[in-house]
């Protein structure tokens, strides 16, 4: 019996690509680098900012250099991460729906906490019970570290979660956490790469979900 609905933030819930897009073009214009397309940044995102940068500086840079990007990348979005941010269309419906029928909610990011915790604040009017990002101390998706976080503080069991996502990332995470996973298809990344990394079920609307926590609960 599913109790519980965990979701990925980025390319899940929170269009932030374009956002993300301007902080890491910013970085890199201090730097005097060619900037980066919004498809370029989609394919970099998901393993956290530092992991970002590393896909998007020059193949030679060195761990120093790289550091010193990503510094610049990481003030300049912590104050520009909501100017063209927003939930994908049917999202806050889908959430608002889903804590009337006393679901119990999560969202599990690589995204630095604070920004997490604030983006829920500003964007999802607090319909998360639980929301994790990346601190000192816990292995980030694809460890299952961040998922099992959750789960415990929700006080349920692997067998009554869901894990949403978009990306290779959040379906390995699932695979790692030994949960159900559900990929995204309006995200970061196609379809194929979701078949490809063996997500138990895939959605193309917000809508579709509904259907697929009905059958699982009838089994």
């Amino acid at each position: 019996m599913i109790k519980a609905i965990i979701f990925d933030m980025d390319g899940t819930i929170l269009n932030t690509i374009d956002d993300i897009t301007d902080s890491v073009n910013y970085a890199l214009s201090m730097k005097n680098l060619p900037e980066k397309s919004v498809d370029d940044v989609k394919q970099a995102v998901g393993s956290g900012a530092f992991q970002l940068i590393e896909k998007v500086v020059p193949a030679h840079y060195d761990e120093e250099e790289k550091k010193e990007v990503y510094q610049i990348y990481q003030e300049h979005y912590d104050q520009n991460s909501s100017n063209r941010t927003g939930p994908y269309d049917g999202i806050l419906d889908l959430l608002k729906t889903l804590k009337e029928q006393d679901y119990k909610l999560a969202v599990v990011s690589n995204k630095h906490e604070y920004l997490v915790h604030e983006l829920n604040i500003k964007m999802f009017r607090n319909y998360f019970d639980v929301s994790i990002g990346m601190v000192e101390g816990i292995p980030i998706k694809p460890e299952p570290d961040m998922l099992l976080k959750a789960i415990n503080l929700l006080n349920i069991s692997k067998e009554e979660v869901i894990f949403i996502g978009d990306s290779d990332v959040d379906m390995l995470t699932a695979r790692n956490a030994k949960i159900t996973s559900i990929g995204v298809t309006w995200g970061f990344r196609d379809r194929q790469v979701l078949v490809d990394h063996q997500a138990n079920y895939i959605i193309d609307e917000p809508t579709e979900l509904y259907p697929i926590i009905e059958g699982i609960n009838k089994l």
